[in-house]
Parts: structure tokens; C-alpha cells; sequence
């Protein structure tokens, strides 16, 4: 007869307590998840059910002489020993999870720091900032709309393009043109941002499009995007599309429905070369750019570092495990660009990089680009996107078709989830809105450097 399950006798195979913090106070990581950590020792599935895997509680599947544990959340720390009752003993006290920062705004800078005005000169990585007014940053600066009412002061950081990511500066880099500084930002709401065509001085007037980039470095496909050619194009709706609008309405997707053939022509699929495995999810934003998730290219704890060699670029595909010869296109990739603030030890806040093809693409009826959100599209009622994705969606595109012009955007970018589907647990995204002016000025920079 087993006695009380919530106390550990031996070693703890039974123990089917709820304590769910390691014994140095780290949080537990849930048992069907594999974010920070891949489960690649055992088959969570099968052993669910006999070893009462369920939530984040400490178990002991693995039959360790050192008792119950879990996979930590810490990307740094894979699995830690957890201190749980040993039957007959006095209780120990557990250690408690830190408690979650507390977000305040004080010491911060507010509207994107927009009007700062100090003396830093370093930016975050590191590097001395060029001056303003020296001739790399003039060249660099040619064609792009500064606000008159930010002052350039010899080489301090600034934000004279109303950058949500805050002040940055040049830098005298051989692969990196300009960086963020270190400077905490007030986290302004997405209405004390100015669109950037104001911040440009032009007007979007209704039924008329404006070019955000310079096609000389962005390609071809910023006029057509979001116009699906076997859809939108010839004034065909296809037969899911008010299911999935009506889930995006409501900020949540759940058991999604097959979809059509060119449903979703900006679809990309990252494939490792060798061993070859598909990574991740993309999407096409132009005949030579992609946008994924950083920690599909960049995250340690799944021994993921990779470079353009590694990788090659899917498109044009409806079945994800067949070669489609009359549809599909494969092409390789000869630049990888990661957000210099990308942070895959804490919380893999900016999860985005983008990806240049080495060749630009042919659109054609299942392969055509996804427009980048305006603020009037991207704006939601609490400001805040919310869904639910499958760890297997990581980098691909969150998106939403807008009825003023009947194209679809692309609000999010998948970053990762608990699971899939659980109670109470959504997936996370790269709010692309907020880091739009990080990926203009790194395709700018493109041309510059061209």
C-alpha cells in the first residue's frame, strides 16, 4: 500500500506532490513544453500518464538516485533537484521562485527618448558612436527624414527617427552600421508613437498606399503585399478565411482548419541543410527579405547557432512534408541579421532577425509577400497581441486581413508557448509593429553599404 504520495520515500518515484520550484528557487518548467529546454531523454507522451507528468511538478521519471527534479526555466540551468517532504521527517522549509519584477516607471525615459538630451556616446554593445557630423554618419544619414526638433550633439546617442527602440548612434563597424544604447525606456503605450509617415512628412490619404522602402534594398513586393493572387487579387475569398478572421477578432486561434492551396503565399518554411530538418517557420516580406524568429537562428540551450550556410529557404509550399515540384521553390540565404537586443537568457524579448536571399525570388500564384502592420493596423483594443501557437509554429507569421484595403499584415511573429492548446497559456509574440524601424534602417543600410 503507498502511503502519503506528497512525501518522498526513496527516491521519489511516486511522489505526486505539487512543489514546483528547484531547490535554488528556480521556476519548474512544464513537463509538455520544450521552451527553455528540448525533453530529448525520455517521451513526456507516453510516460504522462505512469509518471503523473502533468503541469511543472517536480517528478522523478527518470528513476534519479538524487530524487524528484525538474527542467528548470532558467535557459542556463537544463534540470536542478528539487527539495520536497521526506515521509517521516520534519518538513524543510522549500526554497520560493524570486518574486517577477515589478515594472515601474520611474528612472525611465519616456516617449522613445525621443527628447533625450544626455551624454552617452557608447551604445549597448559596446562601441563608440560616431559624431554626427562626421563624414561616415553624413553618408550613412543621406535620404532619411530626421525630426528637426532632436538635436545632433557631437557623438551622443539620440533617436532622430522616432525609433520605438529608443536612442542609438552610428558606429564604425565592418558589419554593423548603427546600435542601440543602453538607456531604460518608459513603456509608453502604442498611441505616443507618431506614424511614420508623419514622422516622414507624408500623408496616407484613404484608398492610397505609400512606399515605406527604398526598393533598391528592400526588393520588389511592398506594393502587392498582403494580395493573395488566387484570392484578394481576382476577388475570391477562400472558404476559411471568416473563420480565421472572426479567430483573430477574438485574439485567439485554437484547432486551425486546412487551408487552401495559396492561402498563405508568404509562408516560408527554414530548413537545416545537414542533417536536413525543418527549424522554423517564415515569412516572405519582399523578393529578397524573410523575417523569422531570432532564437530559430541563435538559441544555445538547443544548440541552434546558426549561419546562412546552414540554412535554406523554403517557399511556395501547401504540404509541409512533400516535395512539391510544380509549386515550390527552394533558395539559399547569404545574410542573417539578429535585433542587437535579442535576449535569449531571460525572456527572448525582440525575437526577430531577418534573413536576405542571395538570389531575389519570381512571385508567382502561391508565392507572394505579407505586408509590415501600419499603427492603425496594428493597434488593439489593450494594445497587445494574443494567440495560441504550437511550439512547432516558432518564427512563422501571426496575421490579420485589414477591411479598410482587404490585404492581410502581419502583426506577429511566433516566438514560442507551453504547449499547445492548454487552459491559460498563450503563445508569445514579437510584436513587429514596435521593431518596424529596426528593420528599415537594417535594409537601408543594405544599399548604403552596396
Amino acid at each position: 500500500m503507498l502511503l502519503n504520495r506528497k512525501c518522498v520515500m526513496g527516491i521519489g518515484e511516486n511522489y505526486r506532490g505539487n512543489i514546483s520550484v528547484t531547490e535554488s528557487g528556480k521556476d519548474c518548467q512544464y513537463w509538455t513544453s520544450n521552451f527553455p529546454h528540448r525533453i530529448t531523454e525520455f517521451n513526456v507522451t507516453e510516460m504522462m500518464t505512469e509518471k503523473n507528468l502533468i503541469e511543472n511538478y517536480c517528478r522523478n521519471p527518470d528513476t534519479s538516485p538524487k530524487g524528484p527534479w525538474c527542467f528548470s526555466r532558467d535557459p542556463l540551468v537544463r534540470r536542478e533537484e528539487c527539495i520536497v517532504p521526506i515521509c517521516g521527517q520534519p518538513l524543510k522549509s522549500a526554497p520560493t521562485a524570486p518574486p517577477k519584477p515589478v515594472y515601474d516607471q520611474k528612472d525611465c525615459t519616456r516617449d522613445y527618448g525621443l527628447e533625450y538630451s544626455g551624454t552617452m556616446s557608447v551604445s549597448a554593445r559596446n562601441m563608440q558612436c560616431l559624431k554626427w557630423n562626421s563624414p561616415k554618419a553624413i553618408k550613412l544619414s543621406k535620404g532619411k527624414t530626421f525630426l528637426p526638433e532632436v538635436k545632433l550633439v557631437g557623438n551622443h546617442c539620440r533617436n532622430p527617427d522616432g525609433d520605438m527602440e529608443g536612442p542609438w548612434c552610428y558606429v564604425d563597424h565592418p558589419n554593423i552600421t548603427f546600435d542601440y544604447c543602453n538607456i531604460k525606456l518608459c513603456d509608453d503605450p502604442l498611441d505616443a508613437f507618431l506614424e511614420e509617415d508623419t514622422l516622414s512628412g507624408r500623408t496616407v490619404l484613404q484608398g492610397t498606399r505609400t512606399s515605406y522602402f527604398n526598393p533598391r534594398s528592400f526588393g520588389k513586393g511592398e506594393d502587392e503585399c498582403g494580395i493573395r493572387p488566387k484570392f484578394e487579387q481576382i476577388k475570391v475569398k477562400d472558404q476559411n478565411e471568416q473563420e480565421l478572421t472572426d479567430s483573430y477578432a477574438a485574439s485567439r486561434i485554437v484547432k486551425g482548419v486546412n487551408a487552401q492551396e495559396g492561402s498563405a503565399p508568404w509562408q516560408v518554411m527554414l530548413y537545416r541543410k545537414a542533417p536536413q530538418e525543418l527549424l522554423c517557420g517564415a515569412s516572405l516580406i519582399s523578393d529578397q527579405w524573410i523575417l523569422t524568429a531570432a532564437h530559430c537562428i541563435l538559441y544555445p540551450p538547443w544548440d541552434k547557432n546558426f549561419t546562412a550556410n546552414d540554412i535554406l529557404v523554403r517557399v511556395g509550399k501547401h504540404y509541409r512534408a512533400k516535395f512539391e515540384k510544380q509549386t515550390e521553390k527552394i533558395v539559399a540565404l547569404d545574410e542573417i541579421i539578429l535585433h542587437p537586443k535579442y535576449n535569449w537568457k531571460e525572456n527572448l524579448d525582440r525575437d526577430i532577425a531577418l534573413l536576405h536571399l542571395r538570389k531575389p525570388l519570381t512571385f508567382t500564384e502561391n508565392i507572394a509577400p505579407i505586408c509590415l502592420p501600419t499603427k492603425a493596423v496594428a493597434k488593439t483594443p489593450d494594445d497587445s497581441i494574443s494567440g495560441d501557437s504550437c511550439e512547432g509554429d516558432s518564427g512563422g507569421p501571426f496575421v490579420m486581413k485589414n477591411p479598410e484595403d482587404d490585404r492581410w499584415y502581419q502583426i506577429g511573429i511566433v516566438s514560442w508557448g507551453e504547449g499547445c492548446d492548454r487552459r491559460g497559456k498563450y503563445g508569445f509574440y514579437t510584436h513587429l509593429f514596435r521593431m518596424r524601424k529596426w528593420v528599415l534602417k537594417v535594409i537601408a543600410d543594405e544599399e548604403t553599404e552596396s
